[in-house]
């Protein structure tokens, strides 16, 4: 609700804020819609500089990811395409684009190094380095460091059954997008609830994942389905008043 006052008169305004596409479903809908076999359409994505490292990263890979639209179709090159080597990706300030990747890289034999801007080079990634390379990755950190830049040297995983220390659904996903591209199974076991976005959008695509008593368990699926899928949003409603 939104207060003008013109010479003596004060008006309010109303009408509807609508909150920008959610980051972390825009973030996996770009993903798992280039690991799909077909073409998904993606409505109302969140165009911000995370998501377009994520679109970034995915176009040196080697995956067509049109620019960032209110309504985009994402051209699929299903599991078995391998990305295109690529010496750095630069995924600017975003956690979520790096750690995710690093899980769907892990599964390809490839090498890739993860750089960032400053901020992002102090964020652990350990926690997701630690089960990829119980899962077959090998990555490097420049030193002692546990930040980026690091390098992933994916391929022939094998599969995994893992405690997460701390609650993260970034690590989660890590690891599953690691099974999925690596083939292989993986089972996860949370000490408490996280979000959920990926094992339901790998739900929706066709893999067999089952979640219950903080379990969570993937069969490898062969193919992921395309995705239709509407960003979610909030909707606040300002009410009209008179003075």
């Amino acid at each position: 609700m939104a207060a003008i006052t013109v010479g003596r008169v004060r008006l309010v305004v109303r009408g509807e804020v609508r909150v920008p596409g959610d980051k972390s479903v825009s973030h996996r809908a770009l993903m798992f819609g280039s690991l799909a076999e077909g073409k998904s359409r993606v409505r109302g994505v969140l165009q911000s500089a995370d998501i377009e490292s994520t679109a970034g990263a995915l176009r040196a890979l080697g995956w067509p990811v049109p620019p960032l639209a209110p309504d985009m179709a994402v051209e699929g090159s299903g599991l078995s395409r391998r990305p295109s080597p690529v010496s750095r990706l630069d995924l600017g300030n975003s956690g979520t684009s790096t750690r995710l990747l690093m899980g769907i890289v892990s599964g390809y034999p490839v090498m890739s190094t993860f750089t960032g801007d400053a901020s992002l080079s102090r964020r652990p990634m350990k926690r997701v380095a630690t089960p990829l390379t119980e899962m077959g990755a090998r990555i490097e950190f420049e030193g002692e460091k546990d930040g980026l830049p690091l390098t992933v040297h994916g391929g022939d995983l094998r599969a995994l059954d893992w405690k997460l220390d701390t609650a993260s659904a970034q690590v989660k996903s890590a690891l599953l997008m690691a099974g999925v591209t690596g083939r292989v199974a993986v089972v996860i076991r949370e000490p408490a609830p996280t979000r959920d976005h990926t094992e339901r959008m790998l739900r929706a695509q066709g893999a067999a994942i089952d979640v219950g008593g903080g379990i969570i368990v993937l069969d490898p699926p062969a193919q992921l389905e395309p995705l239709d899928i509407t960003v979610p949003r909030e909707t606040i409603l300002a009410h009209q008043s008179r003075f």
